[in-house]
């Protein structure tokens, strides 16, 4: 088992050999010892139930063909801290594009689960297939990252979704670098921040559920995970939206949730942590005009969410 804490942006430009440059070229400036890998095409279904077992459970599973081989890998329930993803992942290989649970740990299943039954019972649900760019990056303080830009489609009954973003995985060291090197490149690439899977994006698709607007929830004990999410999701509407009544529409939500969050942070003013301060004096005087520097500011706080202990806030 390994523990997935990622970051993930999505690019606001068109593919191009120009953009695969601009991306190649920043690395070598962002970190000290880059080491580039051939570009790989990678083959992914994610199955499911048909009372959606996994959906219900957080989980996902899926299986990848890579270069021939498969792999099955399962992901837990985890938390999604702002920006951040962190998740139990689980991988193994397999013969083929069916997944064999049996050959995953038996722990990692809810007591009294019937794998043979749920084995019987899967389907292949949608998939992800994409090109894979990959560097692994050496930063200045010895921790070690995947950074890949992926370049494909989400597919599930005869339509697709264009696929574009780059990740940042940790693979050692500080977690905080992580959101460190994502403000790098917010500031150099044409990039925003991205709140959904590839599975969460796959399971919208199969089941016809476009992104819609995230509505201001009324409830005032809302988690900072939450609300970052769905001002998130209402950053991204608005930056694809063409009409001005849909814009102005997005612009009201975003404002109510931001308000939301300045309400949430007072609560938190009184806490003598020397980190926490400079950003609520630096959200106090944002503009939400301020696309990058709203980004950015997004990053710094889930940055301090995730260093937070579990149930903190």
């Amino acid at each position: 088992m390994s523990l997935e804490v990622e970051l993930k942006l999505w690019v606001t430009a068109p593919m191009s050999a120009a953009l695969l440059q601009q991306v190649s070229d920043s690395w070598p400036t962002l970190a000290k010892e880059v080491q580039s890998q051939p570009p790989v095409t990678l083959l992914n279904a994610y199955f499911e139930t048909g009372s959606q077992w996994f959906r219900r459970h957080d989980a996902g599973l899926r299986t990848r063909c890579k270069n021939g081989q498969y792999q099955q890998t399962i992901k837990l329930a985890g938390q999604q801290l702002g920006a951040a993803h962190v998740r139990p992942e689980y991988n193994q290989p397999c013969a083929g594009v069916t997944p064999q649970l049996a050959d995953f740990p038996v722990e990692i299943w809810p007591e009294g689960t019937d794998i043979a039954a749920l084995q019987q019972q899967l389907q292949e649900l949608f998939r992800t297939d994409f090109v894979r760019h990959c560097w692994v990056l050496t930063l200045q303080d010895g921790t070690t990252v995947e950074a890949v830009l992926d370049q494909g489609q989400v597919l599930a009954d005869g339509r697709s979704q264009p696929l574009l973003e780059i990740e940042l995985e940790l693979m050692t060291g500080d977690a905080q670098q992580l959101f460190l090197l994502a403000q790098q490149l917010l500031q150099c690439l044409p990039l925003c921040l991205g709140f959904q899977s590839k599975a969460e994006r796959g399971y919208r698709l199969a089941q016809q559920q476009p992104l819609q607007l995230a509505p201001v929830a009324a409830d005032p004990a809302l988690s900072f995970s939450l609300l970052l999410r769905q001002l998130q999701q209402n950053l991204w509407l608005q930056h694809l939206a063409q009409q001005p009544e849909e814009q102005q529409l997005l612009g009201a939500a975003i404002a109510q949730q931001w308000q939301q969050l300045q309400q949430l942070q007072r609560l938190l003013s009184t806490q003598p942590d020397q980190q926490l301060q400079p950003l609520l004096q630096r959200a106090a005087s944002l503009e939400l005009t301020q696309s990058t520097a709203l980004s950015l500011w997004l990053l710094d706080f889930s940055g301090w969410l995730l260093a937070q202990p579990v149930g903190a806030v």
